[in-house]
């Protein structure tokens, strides 16, 4: 007899074990056969929003509830504009974006939900997918077609005939061998299911790591090029600046060729025959020569003499010496002259390096026709003054 209640009292162990999952999945029977848990998944955090009217305990009750996976989508999306607006996205879809990313962030955790009883997002449809033993052995098992198989019923079932007979003691042990056997079995399957989902999940977690610092990265070069992007502005705007000195300067007739240190220190050569003579030197230390003989092979690799030899009309750079530049652009000028223009600057100095070879804010090639119009309009002026002083 005390073997009777021991086996008897196991039954109950198995209901309040079982019961719970049992109930839940015969609950759930019918989604399984209409509504795809694809579907399911993706309807989790609006089921979650449901339950806001449920919440009775405050603050706690929220933050204990599956309500905080909720409010992720919701959350990305009042924190994306401040990430976002300044690369340029507007308002509306940097929230749309947010959002997006903040609901499919959720849906991972939403994900395990499914195939857990007390989650309140099980589905037994996912369950047949993703646990299809564990769902053939239940539904084999325990859901019959008048849905009314409990362990608890078993116990009371098996209690009324222990009451009654002994008769039965041959059946309870055979049951209750089977149960063992049973469980044993069901324990290995969970535990082998339990290490390759802890598996699967640590890879997911990797995954989900490497996404985040790539996305943090993303995220900083986005900053940075919206840095170097808003210092090549400045630079622009300094260069415009200049432009408008220059135009005044020649308003009021006092415009010269010393005028054109737009971007750095400068000389100016004008070929005349074989050689370059010097008809400008502005903010370099003087020590350019005013002569250069286009022939000799002292020059041969300097970019003023290269533009011309070379006959080339894509600027030269060179680098006479240790962080120090000079960039050579040849000109066409009128009365079918050739000039040099060539900039003097520090390979430091960020303004001259943007403006003349980097192309961020602005193109080069248009500085250099600045740099070009300019000086035709310093040679127009120079030859009407000479001509005005030869009257």
């Amino acid at each position: 007899m005390s073997e009777q209640k021991f086996y008897h009292s196991r039954l109950l162990d198995l209901s309040k074990v079982f019961d719970g999952a049992i109930e839940v999945l015969k609950r759930s029977y019918v989604d399984e056969k209409y509504i795809n848990w694809f579907f399911w998944l993706l309807n989790s955090p609006f089921r979650d929003l449901v339950k806001i009217k449920s919440i009775t305990d405050g603050l706690q009750g929220v933050l204990s509830s599956t309500l905080v996976l909720a409010f992720i989508p919701f959350l990305s999306a009042s924190l994306s504009p401040s990430l976002l607006l300044p690369t340029g996205i507007n308002l509306s879809l940097s929230v749309v974006i947010g959002y997006l990313l903040g609901y499919t962030f959720s849906l991972i955790f939403y994900f395990p939900m499914l195939l857990e009883f007390k989650s309140g997002h099980f589905h037994t449809g996912a369950y047949m997918k993703f646990r299809r033993q564990e769902y053939d052995l239940f539904k084999a098992a325990f859901l019959d077609e008048k849905y009314d198989f409990y362990f608890k019923g078993l116990y009371d079932y098996v209690g009324i005939i222990l009451s009654n007979s002994s008769e039965f003691e041959k059946v309870y042990t055979m049951i209750d061998g089977k149960l063992d056997s049973y469980i044993r079995g069901e324990r290995k399957q969970l535990e082998d299911k339990n290490l390759l989902l802890e598996e699967k999940i640590k890879q997911k977690e990797e995954i989900f790591k490497k996404m985040t610092i790539e996305y943090e990265d993303f995220i900083k070069s986005l900053i940075q090029k919206r840095d170097e992007l808003l210092v090549g502005v400045d630079y622009v705007i300094e260069l415009i600046k200049d432009i408008n000195t220059i135009l005044f300067r020649m308003k009021n007739e006092l415009f010269t060729t010393k005028d054109l240190n737009l971007v750095s220190g400068f000389t100016l050569y004008e070929k005349r025959g074989d050689v370059l003579y010097c008809i400008e030197d502005v903010g370099t230390t003087g020590a350019t020569p005013k002569q250069i003989p286009l022939k000799s092979s002292v020059y041969k690799d300097w970019g003023c003499v290269k533009v011309i030899n070379e006959e080339l009309n894509d600027p030269v750079v060179n680098e006479p010496y240790q962080n120090h530049a000079i960039v050579s652009y040849k000109m066409r000028m009128s009365y079918n002259k050739t000039w040099v223009y060539n900039f003097h600057f520090d390979i430091s100095d960020e303004k001259a390096w943007k403006l003349l070879l980097e192309n961020s804010i602005i193109e080069s090639r248009e500085v250099f026709r600045l740099i070009h119009a300019l000086c035709l309009l310093s040679q127009e002026i120079q030859s009407k003054q000479k001509g005005a002083a030869n009257l």
